[in-house]
């Protein structure tokens, strides 16, 4: 892309997306610990197995990555590490971004388009 708008502009979006399926990823943890607390089976509950289909792809993603040299058990720390990763590596391509646009960061992030 050689439009640093529209680069800006897809880097936001790429931004938004791992927002969302880290903040699932984190509500999804949440709400299987208070779920686990009474007793009862997080499979069942709606509203654990809404985020964990927010997530899912992500999974897939780790999953393949790592066909089993990561446990189960741990594929959602693995999971979060991977989004995690990418959220800062998308976080530095808008910073460098920015400054090759000869902006203030500050300036840049508030920008609309």
């Amino acid at each position: 892309m050689s439009d640093p708008g529209s680069t800006l502009f897809f880097l936001r979006i790429v931004k938004l997306v791992l927002e969302v399926a880290l903040l699932a990823l984190l509500g999804q943890g949440v709400v299987w610990v208070l779920i686990r607390a009474v007793g009862a089976d997080p499979s069942r509950n709606v509203f654990h197995r809404t985020l964990e289909v927010i997530v899912s792809p992500f999974t897939r993603l780790v999953r393949l990555i790592t066909p089993r040299v990561v446990a189960d058990r741990h594929l959602p720390w693995a999971v979060f590490g991977l989004l995690a990763a990418a959220y800062i590596a998308t976080l530095l391509a808008i910073v460098q971004t920015c400054v090759g646009l000869g902006l203030p960061l500050r300036e840049c992030l508030q920008r609309q388009g």
